[in-house]
């Protein structure tokens, strides 16, 4: 499936979970402080049929506020059922023809979330170019244009046909770089 295919399908998934959380709270007008709970049970079956069959409740929960708390922070008048579904693709959709991948990993050496992913590329014995985001004021500059703030690691994949991916998250990259190149 191609990745915009894969999006539309992200998209009415979470659009449907949206309405059929609305039913289940209407009494409430849709007020539900657990609402991350409600949605990872809710959207669990279909996230693993079209991502990942490793991915867990609990990483939905956790995905779904980090989502959120973007959204908010960068888009929040915007169609969130998009934001989700393009955040959750950025994070776990399976590489396509990942030996062709270009690899960047935007970082800082003391950061310890960074640190983990460079031991997972070494472990790996992988060829990722490094982009200090400390020392050099280009690659923070790009980091902030793609994805609006300087958090690291993020991981920059650049497929055969030239689209580019950022993938934040040390859990996520490297759960990634397994399933891809491991």
């Amino acid at each position: 499936m191609t990745k915009s295919a894969l999006l539309k399908n992200l998209i009415d998934v979470f659009r449907d979970a949206g309405n059929a959380h609305h039913v289940a709270f209407k009494a409430v007008d849709g007020e539900d402080l657990d609402w991350p709970i409600w949605y990872a049970d809710h959207l669990h079956q279909p996230l693993l049929a079209l991502l990942s069959p490793r991915l867990t409740k609990s990483k939905i929960v956790y995905c779904l506020m980090a989502a959120e708390t973007e959204r908010q922070a960068v888009d929040p008048d915007g169609d969130w059922a998009s934001f989700y579904g393009a955040h959750f693709l950025e994070r776990f959709a399976p590489a396509e023809l990942p030996a062709d991948d270009k690899l960047a990993l935007y970082y800082f050496p003391t950061c310890p979330f960074c640190q983990r992913v460079l031991a997972a590329i070494d472990r790996l014995g992988l060829q990722v170019e490094l982009r200090n985001i400390r020392e050099n004021p280009d690659h923070f500059d790009k980091l902030v244009g793609a994805r609006g703030r300087a958090t690291v690691p993020v991981l920059r994949i650049v497929h055969p046909n030239g689209e580019e991916q950022y993938m934040p998250e040390s859990s996520d990259i490297i759960d990634y770089l397994q399933e891809a190149y491991g």
